[in-house]
């Protein structure tokens, strides 16, 4: 089905008389108890549209291997550009989901001139649906103790749980330095609790746990300058007792020819006093 829609859409660029592109490329993330992510991605498109298919996979001392398989797409226009993905994580330790997201945007500015110091201001929405569903549960067991008499119960329904998630992002670049920023706000389809295991995040290039309720995130970055350097910041606030995490990224490019390469340094916090890590990335991204 991917080939088919890979050859269906270069068959666009053709009828169009686009110049199409080819991106590909990858990042590794390392961090502390043997954590390991990897992403990596394939990109087709031209001005006007593109398609990519990528997978995203992380693993640790602490838990399992989880990875994602996701297609996504988009339309580029003058003004408007839209977007939509599709995923799915496989069952691993009895979870498992899948999600599809949609995004549009609006360009505030026309092309601006060469010298103008006010380049671009973009304003976006988004909403995205995951189905979770955890077969763990089975095996938990629950005891209860009232006084000497003690008695034991496990759960027997897989635990289903349909996530929402909305919200706005807005993007600002003047004199060559891009400002960006966004507001998440997630709804559950029903009522979770602490008996209930957490969902796997993605926290930059984290793998985090937990039921979001909201998150907000904040980038800056300098792409005029041979070294492009960036910054960024992402706070998310959960349900139940956890407390708020937060996360501090520092990063690094540069373009050697059709070559671009990255590197990145993440520091973890999260939260209620717990200790904070550190999670270093190296990435290449090559354009044909």
């Amino acid at each position: 089905m991917k080939k088919q829609l890979c050859t269906a859409f270069l068959l666009l660029f053709a009828a169009a008389g686009a110049q199409a592109y080819t991106d590909t490329g990858g990042r590794y993330t390392s961090g502390p108890n043997g954590y390991a992510g990897l992403n990596i991605f394939a990109e087709w498109g031209n001005d006007s549209c593109y398609l990519r298919p990528s997978l995203n996979t992380y693993s640790s001392d602490l838990a399992d291997r989880y990875s994602a398989y996701s297609l996504s797409g988009g339309l580029e226009g003058e003004r408007w550009s839209a977007g939509a993905e599709a995923s799915m994580t496989p069952e691993t330790g009895g979870y498992k989901n899948s999600s599809i997201y949609a995004d549009l945007s609006y360009k505030l500015l026309p092309e601006p001139a060469e010298d103008a110091a006010l380049e671009d201001i973009t304003l976006g929405a988004f909403a995205g649906l995951t189905a979770h569903e955890d077969t763990y549960s089975l095996s938990t067991a629950t005891v209860v103790s009232t006084g000497k008499r003690k008695s034991s119960s496990a759960l027997t329904d897989v635990f289903k749980l349909n996530q929402t998630d909305y919200g706005l992002s807005a993007s600002v670049r003047a004199y060559g330095v891009r400002l960006s920023g966004r507001f998440t706000k997630t709804a559950y389809d029903k009522d979770v609790t602490a008996q209930d295991r957490q969902l796997p995040l993605d926290i930059g290039g984290i793998g985090s746990s937990g039921f979001q309720d909201k998150a907000v995130s904040a980038r800056i970055r300098f792409s005029s300058l041979p070294l492009s350097p960036e910054a960024g910041y992402a706070k998310t606030y959960y349900l139940l007792t956890q407390p708020d995490s937060e996360a501090l990224s520092l990063g690094l490019s540069h373009k050697f020819g059709a070559a671009e390469l990255s590197a990145g340094w993440e520091n973890f916090n999260p939260g209620g006093g717990a200790a904070r890590s550190d999670y270093y990335s190296l990435g290449l991204t090559v354009t044909f």
